[in-house]
């Protein structure tokens, strides 16, 4: 749930105009959750009932990501955390990433680019995929990178009704996050104020974000926006028995 007090801190950051539109989007993200969903266990590689099966499941798993990454950066905000807040709000870019390379996957299937059996071992890479060295007989994920590329394209195609390479906007908006998320300049400066006049730095301990990061929330609204968009497609690709 939302947390006490966002609405305020919305106030506080001349920010009244969003506010609304983030409680939208959460309630959008959340109206999609179930409770459960029948399993189909084993099964040959490539069966569509299979690849059903696990795709719903995955884009379940996702939604929870999803909706955990956009309470968290709103709990961020109230506490005034921008650092927090941004890990968060990227985090939410990469799930919608995610969603998205998935969302492209099952089209190139639909449009017969690629066969049922590419689709479920990507899938299952997507799903089941490791990096650390504790589960060394686990695939090895998908770069993130590669899915951002996937992920713009479905977008372009399927959401602005554009061509496939007409804009990088998750990929854009990514790596200007991560420019927050670690020690380099941006970050550095939510931490000082300058003041030329004396001169000397002063460090922003218990002080709160200064608008232009608070802005950083409307990141969140965006990705939230493309989320529920591709989710929304994906039954309509599945492939047919």
């Amino acid at each position: 749930m939302l947390p006490d007090g966002l609405e305020q801190a919305f106030l506080t950051h001349h920010q009244t105009k969003d506010f609304d539109e983030f409680v939208k989007a959460h309630k959008q993200l959340v109206s999609r959750t179930e409770k459960r969903r029948n399993a189909l266990l084993g099964g040959n590689c490539g069966d569509p009932d299979r690849i059903r099966v696990n795709t719903l499941v995955y884009r379940q798993v996702l939604l929870h990501r999803s909706i955990y990454l956009f309470e968290g950066s709103a709990s961020a905000a109230v506490n005034e955390n921008v650092y927090s807040m941004t890990l968060n709000i990227r985090g939410h870019f990469e799930t919608t990433a995610s969603l998205g390379y998935l969302h492209r996957r099952l089209r190139s299937l639909s449009k017969g680019d690629i066969t049922a059996e590419m689709l479920d071992k990507d899938l299952c890479i997507q799903m089941l995929g490791v990096r650390h060295e504790s589960i060394p007989e686990a695939p090895d994920p998908k770069h993130i990178l590669s899915m951002f590329k996937y992920a713009d394209e479905s977008i372009n195609i399927s959401v602005l009704s554009q061509t496939a390479k007409q804009h990088c906007i998750l990929e854009d908006c990514y790596e200007f996050l991560c420019e927050f998320s670690h020690p380099n300049w941006h970050s550095n400066d939510a931490a000082i104020d300058l003041d030329e006049s004396v001169p000397e730095y002063r460090f922003r301990h218990e002080q709160p974000m200064r608008d232009e990061h608070f802005n950083l929330i409307e990141y969140l609204l965006l990705s939230a926006h493309f989320f529920v968009a591709l989710y929304d497609q994906i039954p309509g690709l599945f492939p047919i028995n």
